[in-house]
């Protein structure tokens, strides 16, 4: 079954079966109110890795001046609030399901709050500003990244263990799968071990942007090629080399299985351009104009969104990504990589993620 999660312009979120184009809305169990609809302007919604829930993020000023985050329970139906009383703008499901986090503005800047699914408990992990951070692949961590520090919270209590005091400009941190964390500080980009090593994994990277592929095996960055920002990627193993895209990138994403990176390109006046890399080759896919919602509240941050929502389908064949008919109405923009490049477009979505393989 090939599904997306759409956000719909008008504030619905539903889930869109592309095979038989049906769309089912998320709404509440027994109340006669919707999850999500016309007046609760949801902001954002994510994917729980597991498939067991969505969660949806309401800015409701019309209906009551909610401001909740809820979890719908896609095997039962049931649908909680898990925090309240906070205007969430992003949301990243834990690996394993039991938690959601979710970003808000808050008194001391920018907050992160980690709600409990199964328990309703509300954690504030860090306030500050710029604030990201990544789960562990056993969700047993959270590497924070919050003004110049990134350290470690475990889970289970305890001590968070500092990583660097003097983090460079870049956004979020990212997990090797030995359980050490990949950080950018001073223009390098620095592996902190848990043996409490400290190895540079490549020479300069000016920009700070960079993806590790699942395997911890490729790493993806921006960097100056021929005096001009360009992407490349470097092979850890092997220390070998390949130039991507020598075009202005607003995103990079690597694939499930970490065989290919889909980078986002400008293609002219208004128009982007998907070009997938495997190795030596290259293929590209067919331009687009891209969603403003996606445009200004997703790409800036794409590192963060990598490791949250799935722009590649869980097969690694398709890729989808929000944006505009020639009427300039939101859509999503499915297309397909393989020898011959084919794309759907789904009207009516204002952000698109694609909602996994596990059937509900």
């Amino acid at each position: 079954m090939r599904r997306l999660l759409l956000v719909e312009p008008d504030g619905r979120v539903t889930l869109c079966d592309l095979d038989s184009g049906e769309r089912v809305g998320l709404n509440s169990a027994g109340s006669g109110e919707e999850l999500v609809g016309p007046r609760t302007g949801t902001r954002t919604a994510a994917w729980s890795p597991t498939g067991q829930w969505a969660a949806c993020a309401l800015d409701a000023v019309e209906l009551d001046g909610v401001h909740e985050l809820r979890v719908h329970h896609l095997d039962s139906g049931k649908v909680e609030v898990v925090a309240s009383e906070l205007t969430a703008f992003y949301v990243c499901p834990s690996p394993c399901g039991r938690y959601v986090g979710h970003l808000s503005p808050g008194p001391l800047g920018l907050e992160f709050g980690l709600s409990d699914v199964e328990t309703g408990e509300l954690r504030i992990i860090e306030r500050g500003q710029p604030l990201f951070w990544s789960w562990s692949p056993d969700a047993s961590q959270l590497a924070v990244h919050v003004e110049d520090r990134v350290f470690v919270v475990p889970m289970g209590g305890g001590e968070s263990r500092m990583l660097t005091e003097q983090a460079g400009s870049f956004l979020a941190p990212w997990w090797m799968p030995d359980g050490s964390v990949v950080v950018a500080s001073d223009d390098r980009l620095i592996n902190y071990g848990l043996d409490g090593s400290v190895t540079e994994l490549a020479g300069a990277c000016v920009s700070g942007r960079y993806a590790l592929d699942p395997e911890g095996r490729r790493l993806a960055f921006v960097d100056l090629i021929d005096d001009l920002p360009g992407l490349m990627v470097l092979d850890l193993l092997t220390g070998e080399r390949n130039i991507v895209a020598k075009e202005r990138t607003a995103g990079f994403f690597w694939s499930p299985e970490g065989r290919r990176l889909a980078a986002l390109v400008v293609a002219g006046p208004n128009h982007v351009q998907w070009i997938v890399s495997a190795g030596d080759d290259v293929v590209r896919l067919t331009p687009f104009r891209p969603g403003p919602n996606w445009a200004r509240e997703v790409l800036p941050f794409f590192e963060q969104y990598a490791q949250s929502h799935m722009v590649w389908s869980a097969d690694g064949m398709q890729l989808v990504a929000p944006g505009l008919d020639a009427d300039g109405s939101t859509e999503a923009v499915v297309q397909t990589v393989d020898a011959v490049p084919t794309t759907v477009r789904v009207p009516g979505a204002r952000l698109a993620w694609w909602a996994g393989a596990t059937p509900p």
